[in-house]
């Protein structure tokens, strides 16, 4: 009796083991870290939900030239305890965004040096980490330009890997989450965003990325979640992430920002559920500049639209779950 007591409650700790691991979602983070600080808020929120293990990060990309930006993320990830964490950035072509606040914390808080001049380049730290992982384990979450993103689709065999990038992708991603765009349309030509800065990457990663690609959205429906008041806060007003959003938020008169990054990053790791609805009508038609329009036909299987809120949510009440898993 006593020894089949034992199996039973050794059988219960293997499920539970079973179920944790299952919810430690697998991610690697691409951002541009620099024109925009919901970067830094998304970031903080994925530290969050490491510490809580539900995910881990296995490695962070820069697609912006910023000199600065690969240092903004070694500071985010050093104050929450993670310094080993891979780092990557675009080499050479890419695009350049001028940020408020990236040399300034790189001034202010620890941060390793050489990452201001000696980046590993992302399309090679992508598939070294892909390679590793096991198929079809990895999400990727993306919240700046799809430079990095199409270099990887468009790389070939290498020292880590026999097969080209689409394949590699195809083999290790589960899917992607990117966030870029206004929905239903943003037809506005002006360069800003994460689409219209680099189209022709933003054109041929939305057309030939192999897996389900989840689209989340900005404008008005980021606009509701309004995020980053708990920093400045007496508790938190001394760390990187104050500092950079009361950088980025001089003059604007008030203590909170939108969510648009941080929703890619909590769709990534826990879904869209409760809190938002899932189009899976269509498609994500992107034009030459770089603007879009999601048309509802005909469908693309792989694509999939989060820029609503579930029946009877409140925007306020998500804004400060958000905020609580910036800073556990």
């Amino acid at each position: 009796m006593k020894q089949t007591k034992f199996i039973g409650l050794l059988l219960i700790n293997l499920l539970l083991c079973h179920l944790a691991l299952a919810q430690n979602v697998k991610i690697i983070f691409d951002t541009d870290m620099d024109s925009d600080v919901d970067d830094v808020g998304a970031l903080a929120m994925l530290h969050g939900f490491a510490h809580q293990g539900d995910a881990e990060i296995l490695a962070i990309m820069v697609s912006s030239l910023n000199p600065w930006s690969p240092g903004v993320v070694d500071v985010i990830n050093t104050w929450y305890g993670r310094p080993d964490i891979p780092i990557g950035a675009v080499q050479r072509f890419g695009v350049y965004h001028k940020s408020k606040y990236a040399r300034s914390l790189c001034g202010e808080f620890k941060h390793n040096p050489q990452l201001e001049e000696n980046t590993p380049d992302a399309t090679m730290l992508y598939r070294k980490i892909l390679a590793s992982q096991q198929d079809t384990s990895v999400v990727v979450v993306t919240v700046g330009d799809l430079t990095n993103l199409s270099n990887l689709l468009k790389s070939g065999p290498d020292q880590f890997s026999g097969l080209n990038g689409s394949d590699l992708v195809k083999k290790k991603v589960k899917h992607m989450v990117c966030m870029g765009g206004r929905y239903p349309a943003d037809l506005d030509p002006n360069p800003w965003g994460n689409f219209k800065p680099d189209p022709r990457s933003t054109q041929h990663v939305v057309a030939e990325w192999p897996t389900r690609i989840y689209f989340t959205g900005g404008g008005a429906f980021a606009d509701s979640i309004q995020t980053g008041r708990i920093f400045f806060q007496e508790k938190y007003k001394h760390t990187p992430m104050a500092h950079a959003y009361k950088l980025f938020l001089e003059g604007w008169n008030r203590s909170w920002h939108h969510s648009a990054d941080i929703i890619a990053v909590y769709v990534a790791v826990k879904g869209y559920l409760p809190y938002f609805r899932l189009e899976d009508r269509g498609y994500n038609h992107i034009f030459e500049d770089g603007t879009n329009v999601w048309r509802l036909a005909p469908r693309d299987n792989r694509h999939y639209l989060i820029s609503e809120f579930a029946a009877g949510i409140d925007p306020g009440r998500i804004a400060e779950k958000f905020d609580s898993l910036m800073t556990p």
